[in-house]
C-alpha cells in the first residue's frame, strides 16, 4: 500500500505520513481528528457524542499525557532525554522559575521531582526479568497507519518485538488489572495493534505507580475476541453516523 486516504479525504504517501507520526502534535492533533485509534474506538463503542467531544481536542500539557510521555521516554528512549526535556529543581510547576524556563525553553519543561519519579518506575520495571527481556529485545516507539475494516487507523507501538507488540502501562491498582484492562478498552488496543503491525501476539508490561509491583500479561484469545467485537461495534457506529 503506497497511499492512504484519511477521514478528511486527504491522500497521503504512507512512508511520508509514518515519518510525520513521530511528531506528537501531528500524531495526536491532526491524526487525532482524521484517523481512528484504539482510544477513539472505546468512545465510539459508548457514544458517538463522546467521540466527537473528545477526539477533536488535543491538549499536550495535561498531567496524564505529560507523565506518560516522560515515563515512556525514560524507559524507551533515554538517549533522547536531552533532546526532548529541560529539567528544573523547583518545589512545584507553579514556581516563578519553572514558568520562566517554560517561556524561554524550546523543549518540554519538567521538574527534577517528576524526572526522579519516572526513573524510579524504570528501575523497578527493569528488575522484572520478563519485562527486562521484552524491553531489551524490542524496537521502541514504532508508529504505523493502515486500513482496518475499511477505515484509516493509527497506532504507535511502545515496543515492537519479533513476534509481538508490547505495551507498557501504569496503574494505580494492579490488583484490579484483570477488570481494568477491559474497562479501559485495552482489549481494543491489543487486537488493533496486532492487525496494524501484523504480529501474532500482544503483551502488556504493567507497573503499579504506588506499590511499584510489576507484572506481564500476554493477551489471551478471549481478550482478543473481546477487542475485535468492540472494534467492529465502533466501526459500525462510525459508519452509521458519518458514512465512509
Amino acid at each position: 500500500m503506497k497511499t492512504i486516504t484519511l477521514l478528511d479525504g486527504s491522500v497521503w504517501n504512507v512512508k511520508e505520513i509514518i515519518e510525520k507520526m513521530y511528531d506528537n502534535v501531528f500524531y495526536y492533533g491532526y491524526l487525532g481528528v482524521n484517523t481512528l485509534s484504539s482510544s477513539s474506538c472505546k468512545k465510539l463503542c459508548e457514544s458517538v457524542e463522546d467521540y466527537l467531544f473528545e477526539d477533536n481536542k488535543f491538549s499536550p500539557d495535561i498531567k496524564p499525557l505529560r507523565d506518560g510521555r516522560l515515563f515512556h521516554v525514560t524507559i524507551l528512549e533515554a538517549d533522547k532525554m536531552k533532546d526532548y526535556y529541560d529539567f528544573i529543581d523547583v518545589p512545584t510547576r507553579r514556581s516563578a522559575d519553572f514558568k520562566q524556563l517554560k517561556r524561554v525553553s524550546k523543549k518540554e519543561v519538567m521538574t527534577v521531582k517528576e524526572k526522579l519519579w519516572a526513573e524510579d518506575l524504570k528501575m523497578h520495571i527493569l528488575k522484572h526479568s520478563r519485562a527486562n527481556e521484552l524491553i531489551s529485545n524490542g524496537k521502541p516507539e514504532v508508529p504505523n497507519i493502515n486500513y482496518i475494516f475499511g477505515l484509516p487507523f493509527r497506532g504507535k507501538a511502545d515496543l515492537l518485538c519479533e513476534d509481538r507488540v508490547v505495551d507498557i502501562k501504569t496503574t494505580g491498582d494492579i490488583d484490579n488489572w484483570e477488570y481494568n484492562k477491559y474497562f479501559y478498552g485495552y482489549d481494543i488496543q491489543a487486537y488493533l495493534y496486532m492487525k496494524l503491525f501484523n504480529k501474532d501476539k500482544f503483551e502488556f508490561v504493567v507497573i503499579d505507580k504506588r506499590r511499584k509491583k510489576v507484572i506481564t500479561d500476554e493477551a489471551s484469545d478471549d481478550f482478543l475476541r473481546s477487542g475485535k467485537r468492540k472494534l467492529e461495534t465502533a466501526v459500525k457506529n462510525y459508519v452509521k453516523y458519518f458514512g465512509i
